[in-house]
């Protein structure tokens, strides 16, 4: 063996793979990429609520449209606490709806779709990622169902006072449900407005968000029961009610809204 085939040796069993080649014509190197120079995989991250602009601007004008209505009604939320549990007629002659009053109402009942629609948003993320530019589509949809599903309410709860009470109790029964739903949309409006920027919470804030839809329904059935109630046959009418208005349309919306929410996303 020559000394330049023993240097040969030498170099080739001490140089490393990806070392400059040191002789011409011969393969010794390697020209592939070693993983650890590509990185870690990049993933995008899903966009927050609160970074949405579209979703921004609907939450600035709902703001917006609450701060002038509202602030306009000083005995607005008197009169609400009043008609959520109480079976009197209102004592005073001016505790007649005003125009202002109505329209304070109106922009409640917005709210509280609107804030069913954020918080629906934040549900179906935790299942699946919803794109930037269907948020604003979702939103509509869901606060286009749940104001549907208020005007469903008010038609059946005036069918129900229709056939079994009569004028003045009907009249005391609606004004419970609107009172019901003006205060569940004040309660969600913290849940909703949160969960825009603290995605982390968005579980615990759909549970307290569910825990207040329920404790708001239970005061408004207890004083569906109170009207209701005078023997026991109509204990058993009012068991009725509770399963074909206040369960099963509300298992049957959420399957429902689910599944179409799924659909135009994908």
């Amino acid at each position: 063996m020559t000394a330049l085939t023993a240097t040969f040796i030498i170099k080739q069993a001490l140089s490393h793979v990806t070392d400059a080649p040191f002789e011409t014509g011969r393969q010794v190197f390697n020209t592939g990429v070693t993983s650890y120079m590509q990185g870690m995989p990049v993933e995008a991250r899903p966009e927050l609520l609160g970074y949405n602009s579209d979703i921004l601007c609907v939450v600035m004008a709902m703001l917006l449209l609450v701060a002038f209505n509202i602030r306009q009604s000083p005995k607005f939320f008197r009169v609400t606490f009043h008609d959520l549990w109480s079976l009197k007629e209102r004592n005073h002659l001016f505790d007649t709806s005003t125009v202002s009053e109505t329209r304070a109402f109106v922009v409640c009942v917005i709210l509280m779709c609107i804030c069913e629609a954020l918080l629906g948003i934040a549900a179906i993320s935790q299942f699946m990622p919803v794109p930037p530019a269907s948020m604003l589509m979702v939103g509509g949809v869901l606060a286009g169902i749940a104001g549907g599903y208020y005007l469903w309410q008010v038609m059946v709860y005036k069918f129900i006072g229709y056939v079994f009470f009569d004028k003045f109790s009907t009249s005391l029964w609606l004004r419970g449900f609107n009172a019901s739903q003006i205060l569940l949309g004040a309660l969600l409006l913290v849940p909703a407005l949160t969960v825009l920027f603290y995605p982390s919470a968005t579980v615990w804030l759909l549970i307290a968000s569910v825990l207040f839809y329920f404790c708001v329904r239970l005061i408004f059935i207890s004083k569906g029961f109170r009207i209701f109630y005078q023997n026991f046959a109509s204990l058993l009418y009012f068991i009725l009610y509770l399963c074909s208005v206040e369960i099963v349309p509300v298992i049957l919306l959420f399957n429902g809204v689910f599944s179409l929410c799924c659909n135009l996303i994908s």
